[in-house]
């Protein structure tokens, strides 16, 4: 549901829990692999990747969300690398509700299915909206001591975990991974990579590495 723009531009006053919400989040972490039993399926991340937290929350009133959060970083706890691994579903009570990613997004095929993916330089610098999840994942940062980069370039990848046909719309359960870098890391600036708030030319090279780095980092599998 996160917005790319907002994820890392991607400290934790968590939304009292909705009826039916269990505090646990659903998924289990052991090393760098997150398993979802109810969902049958298991998102696989580098060696390198360390788990920093986990959290279970109801997202704005309408959906029961968790995030399990991992980073590699620097000797002085810098952030290199995020990992940012959301399981997502609206409640009941809001059966009108349904997810749209065919708008906006690129279709991409991961782990044999279809996954959709948009990617941006950020700035992680502006203001957190209250109990959202990106709050929840910044504040697992904070308390981990992790310095997150004023500036970051994301991959956003979406699975609808009800939409077998592929269509990106009408679906109610999504597995959303998010894969950031510290921006320093591409030898650029927000500035030299964006105009009026868009990227432009010079981000096309480095987004196609990004991509790669982000897809190949992530292994989904299924049972």
């Amino acid at each position: 549901m996160t917005n790319i723009l907002a994820a890392l531009a991607i400290a934790a006053l968590a939304v009292p829990a909705a009826a039916g919400v269990p505090a646990e989040p659903a998924a289990t972490v052991a090393g760098n692999l997150v398993t979802h039993p109810q969902e049958r399926l298991a998102v696989r991340l580098p060696r390198s990747a360390t788990h920093l937290g986990s959290e279970r929350f109801t997202l704005y009133g309408v959906a029961d969300a968790e995030v399990h959060v991992f980073v590699e970083a620097d000797a002085d706890k810098r952030m290199r690398r995020l990992w940012w691994v959301q399981f997502e579903s609206y409640l009941p009570s809001k059966p009108e509700l349904s997810y749209n990613y065919a708008d906006g997004n690129r279709p991409v095929a991961l782990g044999g299915v279809t996954t959709w993916l948009r990617s941006n330089p950020v700035s992680t610098t502006g203001p957190t909206r209250a109990g959202s999840d990106r709050e929840h994942v910044f504040g697992i940062l904070r308390r981990a001591g992790i310095a997150i980069p004023a500036e970051a370039m994301n991959v956003r990848m979406v699975q609808l975990l009800d939409d077998r046909a592929g269509t990106g719309k009408g679906a109610r359960r999504e597995l959303m991974v998010i894969y950031s870098e510290h921006l320093a890391l591409s030898g650029k600036t927000l500035a030299e990579l964006t105009a009026d708030g868009k990227p432009n030319a010079a981000w096309a090279p480095i987004e196609q590495g990004l991509i790669r780095r982000a897809t190949g980092s992530v292994s989904i599998e299924r049972n």
